[in-house]
């Protein structure tokens, strides 16, 4: 294989017209420290934005996607994530999980007669509460050995 000198110039000067501005630390208007494209992209930081998604969607709700997770007190926190997913119903269930695919902390998967089954987004994940460890293995991304 030939060496392209044009070729590796053309990536040095692909990779170098980045923005520069992006992690440079700013404060949100809570004056939590955020990065500048965090708040140019979305107006507030992570934790804003959070807690917005959190106050859109109905405390029941909200147990219902800790459950999904398995984020309950009666496991210790180290714990949380070993399940992701919930089977609803027609009925009540059912409402309060299109509830959360709309906020975009879950999403609808495959119907099984009357039940559909519902997993939770990263984002789900991390309104629940749930640390990197437990995102991972909420999102299946655990690289155990099988």
């Amino acid at each position: 294989m030939m060496y392209d000198l044009a070729r590796v110039e053309r990536q040095h000067l692909a990779n170098n017209k980045g923005p520069v501005f992006s992690l440079i630390r700013k404060r949100c208007a809570c004056g939590k420290a955020s990065t500048a494209k965090q708040l140019t992209q979305h107006g507030k930081c992570a934790a804003c934005s959070l807690a917005a998604v959190r106050a859109t969607i109905m405390p029941g709700d909200f147990a219902k996607l800790q459950h999904m997770l398995g984020a309950v007190q009666q496991y210790p926190k180290c714990k949380w994530g070993w399940r992701n997913y919930f089977a609803a119903g027609s009925g009540q269930q059912h409402e309060a999980m299109q509830r959360l695919v709309a906020a975009g902390l879950a999403t609808a998967g495959r119907a099984c007669g009357d039940m559909t089954y519902f997993y939770a987004t990263r984002m789900g994940c991390k309104a629940a509460g749930l640390d990197a460890a437990g995102i991972k293995r909420a999102m299946g991304t655990d690289d155990e050995p099988s």
